[in-house]
């Protein structure tokens, strides 16, 4: 039932609707005609213990190994992943509004268990500030006033229920308004409560956005940037498909993830996942979030999946001024420990590899040049512009370099860049998906139940677009012969032939 609510986009009670009057939904459901079905309720009961642990992952395991009996989806051919944002079903909402919207909750959380206990502290100011939800927009009359005000309403709230009411500290909204003080205020050096700003010179300043909780009501949101453009405050959903021309486009993995996380650390898990299921691609394609060197020789060694992208380009500085000696105009040699310069100067040292502190970038090796050898050079200012210093070039071990290089070579090759442009990329299968069926905005709160939405969807997408196949079609079986002209035919008598007779 779930996933014919999000075939045909139906709210709970439209959906508990139509099991009761829909006679179609009875006869896909296999249930009798008379059957009164079940409460809107039952829906939202089922999505709970679907949160729980993997079940979801399972949901769509066991989808996709029906359309694996079927032969409509099969390992070792063409995949491709690629992601969308994905709107929290939460305000959009300043700091402002969210401190004083989670005092608000915190006050509503504790008055429907133990209303007694705000007897002793809840008034008339507290009553016109936090009575009803909180509108200030982004140019609020006296911020610095509100700030300070609210921060001590909170700080008041909070110690008076450590004293009074020690069930009431461990309720979702009490633990979300105690984060929230924490990541926006700070006491100075003479106790005074503070509020964090961006500068760190003023305080401790701000946490990061994978931490910054954005709305009291579901504290796993978060606040990204996608270049200049594109800002959110919610999920991201990672979306496989199939995408071998003979055969339907099939999604077969389905990942939610914070709005924070980058693409490249998802790719693990895609393999693991699709292994599980027996449907690991012989080639995935990918654009340039997902690729990173260690991800990409763990998918070639582990699974033997080619993953086919562009690579992040050259971070330094010649590269992104397209002028200079980059690193690739320097000539590795790995046997010997030396790198050889464009004008023919040697190394003088060889460090590494070290880890990075990021997980998706490759150990690096350190080559040395030194000042004697780099400040006589008459195009030193082509490697360095500082007049002191002397060239260093940094570079992955062999196996990943060389890894690198093929995945570049491929990456221009044109048999990847037409199918990168795709029904998940920029096709209209991706606007059907993202918009709709509505994954681009959640139904409900909290990534557990954001993923139960993203794999119902795609179970949907499935059934609707292996709906849209043509049925295979059949040669009609010719009209049989009269008796008259079975009988010409046993006395060999000449009788015009007709196309809708055997043997004609």
């Amino acid at each position: 039932m779930c996933v014919l609510q999000f075939v045909l986009g139906l709210s709970e009670r439209q959906a508990a609707e139509a099991v009761r009057c829909r006679i179609d939904f009875k006869y896909a459901l296999a249930m009798e005609l008379d059957d009164l079905g079940f409460h809107h309720s039952v829906l939202a009961d089922f999505r709970d213990r679907l949160a729980e642990g993997d079940r979801a992952d399972r949901l769509l395991d066991l989808a996709l190994a029906r359309l694996r009996e079927a032969g409509l989806v099969r390992e070792r051919t063409t995949q491709r992943t690629d992601s969308t944002h994905v709107l929290a079903a939460v305000r959009d909402l300043t700091r402002l509004e969210l401190i004083t919207e989670a005092v608000r909750a915190a006050l509503e959380e504790v008055a429907s268990i133990s209303p007694h206990l705000l007897d002793q502290l809840v008034d008339e100011d507290w009553g016109r500030r936090y009575g009803r939800p909180v509108r200030l927009g982004k140019n609020p009359t006296k911020p610095k006033t509100r700030i300070l005000a609210t921060g001590n309403d909170a700080v008041r709230l909070l110690e008076h229920l450590h004293r009074h009411g020690a069930d009431c500290t461990s309720g979702p909204q009490v633990r979300a308004l105690r984060q929230i003080m924490v990541q926006n205020y700070h006491h100075d050096t003479a106790g005074r409560l503070c509020w964090r700003t961006a500068e760190k010179e003023e305080g401790p300043g701000l946490p990061p956005s994978s931490l910054a909780i954005v709305s009291p009501y579901d504290t796993s949101a978060r606040y990204a940037r996608h270049g200049h453009i594109i800002s959110w405050k919610g999920f991201s959903a990672h979306l496989t498909e199939t995408c071998a021309p003979d055969g339907p486009n099939v999604i077969t993995d389905v990942v939610t993830t914070a709005a924070t996380t980058h693409d490249s650390q998802v790719l693990p898990g895609i393999h693991t996942r699709l292994a599980r299921r027996g449907l690991l691609p012989a080639e995935h394609l990918v654009d340039a979030g997902y690729t990173s060197l260690p991800h990409l020789e763990e998918a070639a060694r582990e699974h033997q999946v080619t993953v086919s992208g562009p690579l992040r380009s050259n971070a330094t500085r010649q590269h992104r001024q397209n002028e200079g000696f980059a690193r690739d105009d320097f000539h590795i040699d790995y046997d010997n420990q030396q790198v050889t310069c464009p004008r023919g100067q040697v190394s003088a040292g060889w460090h590494g590899p070290y880890p990075t502190s990021s997980p998706t970038a490759a150990p690096l090796i350190v080559a040395r040049f030194t000042k004697s050898q780099c400040r006589p050079c008459p195009v030193r200012t082509r490697c360095t512009t500082t007049a002191d210093s002397a060239r260093t070039v940094g570079f992955p071990p062999r196996e990943l370099r060389d890894l690198q290089l093929r995945v570049r070579t491929r990456a221009t090759d044109a048999r990847v860049e037409g199918p990168l442009r795709g029904p998940l990329g920029r096709g209209g299968h991706g606007q059907r998906v993202r918009h709709g069926h509505g994954m681009r905005r959640c139904r409900y709160r909290g990534q557990p139940k954001a993923h139960i939405q993203h794999v119902l969807t795609a179970i949907a997408v499935n059934l609707e677009r292996l709906s849209r196949l043509s049925p295979a079609e059949e040669t009609p079986r010719p009209r049989r012969p009269t008796a008259f002209q079975d009988y010409l035919d046993q006395r060999e008598i000449a009788r015009p032939k007709s196309w809708r007779t055997l043997g004609s």
